[in-house]
């Protein structure tokens, strides 16, 4: 029979412990448990996962290559920035970066592009993909691009352009340009569209 006070979730334990039960292998930064080897986010309620985790060929291959100090050296200093917190600055400037360059944000989630990230960035595996990006950092990026906008434009007599046009896949999109309207030495309006550097 059964045990019915027996849970099947899985326990509370923090990252913190279990970071505390593999001391060479993971370490905790912001509430997220990371492999120290392999540089990635690791599931950390249950031990099973990482179990998982450790058994992979990557993981052996990643560990080898750090105890011959051939590639990856981590230094375990305390630091006011944490880990997540820096992650969390470099994706905003990364984010903030593709909307400015017309990168869709889509590409983030290519393998070439996941690639890249895990082995020439550093905690590149922890940068989110599309969806968490458009979910988590748009709105901080559009609020920073609005106010420089009502910043550059404060007390501007501004001209409004409504423009319809498709996107890459065929749907509508409306493009609104403000263009501050400034008059020249005779006194003529003249329109003129700036574009906002950071």
């Amino acid at each position: 029979m059964c045990n019915a006070k027996r849970s099947h979730l899985p326990s509370k334990i923090t990252t913190k412990v279990r970071a505390s039960q593999f001391p060479d292998v993971l370490h905790e930064s912001g509430g997220k448990l990371f492999c120290t080897h392999c540089n990635i986010v690791v599931e950390h309620k249950q031990k099973s996962s990482l179990d998982k985790h450790f058994s992979t060929a990557k993981h052996a291959r990643r560990m080898a290559e750090t105890q011959r100090g051939q590639k990856r050296q981590w230094s375990k200093t305390k630091t006011k920035v944490t880990m997540t917190e820096a992650v969390a600055s470099t994706t905003i400037i990364g984010f903030a970066t593709c909307t400015a360059v017309n990168i869709p944000l889509y590409k983030s989630d290519h393998p070439a592009m996941r690639r890249f990230l895990k082995e020439k960035v550093l905690n590149g595996g922890a940068i989110p993909g599309f969806h968490q990006l458009q979910e988590k950092y748009f709105g901080a990026v559009y609020q920073k691009e609005k106010d420089e906008l009502k910043t550059h434009l404060a007390q501007k007599p501004v001209a409004v352009i409504f423009d319809e046009t498709p996107d890459v896949e065929g749907r509508c999109v409306l493009n609104i340009l403000i263009a501050s309207l400034e008059k020249d030495e005779s006194g003529r309006i003249l329109t003129t569209l700036q574009t906002l550097s950071s």
